[in-house]
């Protein structure tokens, strides 16, 4: 597996939908969001999530197939990883740590000093990539949104601001 990795642009809104809307099919219980909620989202919104400067969203693709996506979000100038998911078939060959990467590597090019994120309680091999590339628990806790019934644990990140 050859995989490449690049920053999604508004051209690529179906690619964007259509891995979204799989994601949230195959790993309902990851995510903050439903397939119910997205699935009737129209062109323009899906647009409106790649047109926004402060949060890129990154694709991974083995040759035309895309085998993952990871995002970024700014909210009260916090930078928040979000949406983080590898297709079953890819997984354990470095596609979500590659994508992580990249998230890492943009906000690091902003000097910004922390990046956070929030990881479904259960999810250990997510909580284990998170940990092996350097985020720590904050000790923060909220219920998921998609299920209140189950807890999502913030992480985070330190950057350093020396270049």
């Amino acid at each position: 597996m050859v995989i490449e990795i690049r920053r999604a642009t508004e051209d690529d809104w179906q690619i964007l939908r259509d891995v979204r809307l799989a994601a949230l099919q195959q790993a309902p219980f990851a995510f903050g969001s439903t397939y119910e909620r997205e699935r009737n989202f129209d062109e323009q919104t899906w647009r409106a999530r790649l047109s926004n400067l402060d949060g890129p969203t990154f694709l991974a693709f083995d040759g035309d197939a895309v085998v993952g996506i990871d995002g970024l979000y700014t909210e009260e100038g916090k930078r928040i990883l979000v949406a983080m998911w590898v297709a079953p078939d890819a997984r354990r060959g470095g596609v979500g740590k590659a994508l992580t990467r990249a998230v890492i590597d943009w906000v690091a090019a902003r000097r910004d000093e922390r990046l956070l994120l929030g990881v479904a309680e259960d999810n250990g091999p997510a909580r284990r990539l998170y940990e092996s590339l350097g985020f720590q628990f904050t000790g923060k806790a909220e219920p998921l949104h998609s299920d209140p019934t189950r807890k999502t644990l913030e992480m985070e990140l330190r950057l350093s601001t020396e270049r």
